[in-house]
């Protein structure tokens, strides 16, 4: 053995150079999904472990029969660590959560539609760009195994090594549990608990778990008792109905009030906003809703809200989606089904919605009239995802659907012009929302400096399409101050009176860190008994939020709703709750979808 390890502490500078190169090559290459992404890292970067294991085995083998057969082995282990690093980074900048396998490959055909969708030469570029970036991160990976097995024979090198062994383990089993290092993660529990995930493998594990509770889970659904809470609002009857705005704000987070660069500005929006309403006799209300998702999947957000079950999880959906769609089974009850039966004629005003493949589009909630993107008939210039900006698509909507009818409506509004990535440019806003399809180029926003367009609603000229050369939370802040301004303008001008309106947002918006998954609730009218009952309920007064506000979870809104509208009708005080539906602040067992 004497001729094949170098026993002595000493090594050649070269070799040492090699030895620490080597390691944090491969220590580095995990990392790197996390640090071009929010996702959080590990407490203990740059150790990682797993390397650590898998080089120290190279080491170890070298000079042995098991040489090539383990260098092999903790190259694919390399492998797949970056493989599950890149995977759980890409799905938490795409839900703010990290990776749950059985979940996430149901959106793998999905995603695979979408690529076909947006397939072009440059896509094909970039393809070829990443393709090349896995055969030389693979040989990276094979050049640096092969670096710490010959220099790891030298008996310095191994001193090292151990050494780092014997600060990392300790670190790892002792002192990061009990100082609570890293930051918490609920994403795998399925309840309250507080969890630290720290390692990749701790991760891969959690994974593995959180994927069997959900099988489990929806398993479960197809046996469970079914609560009828909601079916007994088949026995009420209105009489004093209101016109309903149900406004969902794509992105609208309470991050919004959180940012430190957004804070500010934020509030000075809400001010001016709320005076202006305020001047023309809406009142106001304000709380905040606790969604089940954030930074995306805005689907599942309003399948809570209209059912009143929390859907957190797309396979629940999928399941739902599939009952829905079977003529055999028995509707579930939801706030669009009640609203129909008490009289109201129901509008959702989906423009980002229409026909892909795999992608087929579907009246999920029975509205009466659903408008899509290729419903409107815009000719204008494309702005952002949806073509037609929403000032036009919702001016579209009142004057095709809702202007000429006497009897109360629900206008569901899924709005676009604040979706992300907020590189697409503003749409103007225009005096005649017609003018939209009489242009053949996009025009320009005001500048943000004249008296037609205060700052606060408006940002300064944007001359491209796109505005990378502008902060993310910028760009979001005005793409909300310009979403905001179009509401206003129209509930000013065309909401009949006594109208109510439920402002809120889907999600918080992605790639801007926020520290949870409320968004802003607003309830409007000029019907100030409407608004009353609201603060009645732990709503502040105006717009601004307060930290003091009421957080409602969204699956709670239906019976919010349901029982806001029973008190109307009856015309008791605000503070007289005697015989009005109960509020289910938590929803319904989603068992409710599987009808």
């Amino acid at each position: 053995m004497s001729s094949r390890w170098h026993t002595s502490i000493s090594a050649p500078d070269r070799a040492w150079l090699s030895f620490v190169g080597a390691w944090g090559l491969l220590t580095l290459l995990p990392f790197l999904p996390s640090l071009a992404t929010p996702r959080p890292r590990s407490p203990y970067f740059p150790l990682c472990v797993e390397v650590l294991v898998l080089g120290t085995a190279v080491v170890y083998a070298h000079h042995t029969r098991w040489a090539r057969a383990t260098r092999i082995g903790a190259g694919l282990g390399v492998g797949v660590l970056l493989l599950y690093e890149a995977y759980d980074a890409t799905v938490y900048v795409a839900t703010r959560r990290s990776g749950i396998l059985y979940e996430d490959l149901q959106y793998v055909d999905n995603l695979g539609y979408l690529l076909l969708n947006l397939w072009s030469w440059r896509m094909g570029a970039l393809a070829v760009l990443a393709l090349a970036g896995a055969l030389g991160a693979a040989r990276l990976v094979a050049w640096g195994l092969r670096t710490v097995a010959r220099t790891g024979r030298y008996g310095g090198c191994r001193a090292v090594l151990l050494a780092v062994h014997l600060g990392a383990w300790p670190l790892i089993v002792v002192v990061g549990p009990a100082l609570e290092l890293g930051p918490v993660n609920m994403t795998y529990q399925s309840s309250s608990e507080r969890a630290r995930v720290r390692t990749a493998t701790t991760r891969a594990v959690a994974n593995v778990q959180a994927s069997l509770r959900l099988q489990t889970m929806l398993d479960s659904l197809q046996t469970a008792p079914v609560d009828s809470t909601y079916a007994g609002y088949d026995s009420l009857s209105l009489d004093r109905r209101p016109s309903i705005y149900l406004l969902m704000v794509e992105s609208y987070g309470s991050a919004l009030n959180t940012h430190p660069s957004l804070r500010a500005p934020y509030r000075a929006l809400l001010r001016r906003t709320d005076s202006l309403l305020a001047a023309d006799g809406w009142h106001r209300a304000t709380a905040r809703s606790d969604v089940p998702v954030r930074g995306g999947r805005s689907w599942l957000s309003i399948a809570s809200f209209l059912t009143g079950t929390r859907v957190g999880h797309q396979l629940l959906f999928n399941q739902f989606q599939a009952a829905a769609d079977d003529e055999s089974n028995r509707k579930a009850p939801h706030l669009v089904h009640f609203l129909d039966d008490q009289g109201y004629r129901t509008v959702a005003l989906q423009p980002f919605v229409f026909e892909r493949p795999g992608l087929p589009v579907r009246n999920l909630y029975d509205f009466d009239v659903p408008l899509y993107r290729d419903d409107l008939n815009y000719e204008g210039p494309s702005y952002g995802l949806a073509d037609a900006p929403d000032q036009y698509s919702l001016h579209y909507a009142h004057e095709t659907q809702l202007r000429a009818t006497d009897e109360p409506f629900v206008l569901f509004f899924e709005t676009v012009d604040t979706h992300s990535l907020w590189n697409y440019g503003l749409p103007p806003y225009l005096d005649d929302w017609r003018q939209f399809n009489q242009q053949t180029e996009p025009p320009r926003s005001p500048p943000s400096n004249t008296a037609s367009a205060p700052p606060v609603f408006l940002p300064d000229s944007l001359t491209t399409p796109l505005i990378y050369d502008q902060p993310t939370p910028l760009r979001y802040l005005r793409h909300v101050a310009h979403e905001l301004r179009v509401l206003r303008e129209y509930l000013i001008e065309n909401a009949p009176p006594g109208s109510l309106v439920l402002l809120l947002g889907d999600h918080q918006p992605p790639l801007i860190d926020s520290a949870d998954r409320t968004v802003p609730l607003h309830v409007l009218s000029t019907d100030s008994t409407l608004v009353a009952r609201a603060r009645e309920q732990g709503f502040t007064d105006g717009l601004r939020p307060s930290p003091t506000g009421r957080t409602l979870r969204q699956e709670g809104l239906y019976s919010f709703l349901v029982r806001l509208l029973v008190a109307h009708d009856r015309g008791t005080a605000p503070t007289d709750t005697t015989g009005l539906p109960a509020l289910q602040p938590r929803g319904l067992p989603p068992s409710l979808l599987m009808q």
